[in-house]
Order: structure tokens, then C-alpha cells, then sequence
């Protein structure tokens, strides 16, 4: 799993992180039922603080993307509890990214 992390931008590291794994699970790059790294081993690999880590999944896990196994970290909930409720934008994104994976295409 690769995060680019821009410290300079104008979108702060937290929304970056967040958006980040929302490509991943809607590319399916980042698969149901994949572990994301530990808050400590993120911010360590890449200089940034662990709150900032932390709030962005925290932001996803409210959101129902991810799922928090107690004692073994977070995962990425299957798609398929996003697909009933998905509305608008968010199904149009995650089928213009599974169509251009079908065709060859990576999220990078």
C-alpha cells in the first residue's frame, strides 16, 4: 500500500490521507478485508505526526469504510455495503474506476 503525501500542499495531509484510501477501496486497489498500517508505522514512514493518522481513519471508519477488529487494527469494509446506499457521485466514481481498471488502467 503507497500513500504520496504532500506536506507543502494546500490540502492538509489529513484530507490527503483520507482521500488516499477512498481511491483504494473504490479502485478495489485496496481490497475488502485488507489491513491498513498501524497509526505509528504510517506516521513513522512518512514524518508525519500520529494524530493526524489518526483522525483521518477515524473520519473513515465514521464514514463505514473501514472496520475496527478490536485487538487486530483496521480493515476496508466490502464495497458491496456501500453499493445499496451509494448515491450519486460516489457510484458514478466507483464505476468509472472499475471500468478503467477493466481496461488496463491503475489508479497511480
Amino acid at each position: 500500500m503507497r500513500f504520496w503525501i504532500t506536506k507543502g500542499s494546500d490540502v492538509p495531509v489529513h484530507e490527503q490521507l483520507v482521500r488516499q484510501v477512498l481511491l483504494g477501496i473504490l479502485s478495489e486497489d485496496f481490497p475488502a478485508g485488507r489491513k491498513l498500517p498501524s497509526v505509528r508505522a504510517l506516521a513513522r514512514r512518512h514524518g508525519i505526526h500520529s494524530n493526524t493518522v489518526s483522525a483521518a481513519y477515524h473520519d473513515l471508519l465514521e464514514r463505514g469504510w473501514l472496520e475496527l477488529r478490536k485487538g487486530s487494527g483496521l480493515y476496508v469494509r466490502p464495497l458491496h455495503a456501500f453499493r445499496e446506499g451509494q448515491e450519486g457521485l460516489d457510484r458514478l466514481l466507483t464505476a468509472l474506476l472499475q471500468s478503467a481498471r477493466g481496461l488496463g488502467h491503475e489508479p497511480e
